[in-house]
């Protein structure tokens, strides 16, 4: 049984905090998207610079 023990006890009509801050998850979430933003550019740059060394060639 809930209480007994050393189990929790269960509170009706009770809502839980949450444990996350909002503010440090949306700063973590606009760095990792800044990061895919950065290197998608190195990658579409790299593409580039390949596709002009191929049409030097011909």
């Amino acid at each position: 049984m809930a209480g007994n023990g050393g189990r929790g006890i269960i509170s009706s009509g009770t809502l839980e905090m949450s444990n996350v801050d909002l503010a440090e998850e949306f700063v973590t979430l606009i760095t990792a998207q800044r990061g895919f933003q950065a290197n998608s550019r190195v990658v579409t740059s790299s593409d580039e610079v390949l596709n002009d060394i191929v049409n030097l060639k011909r």
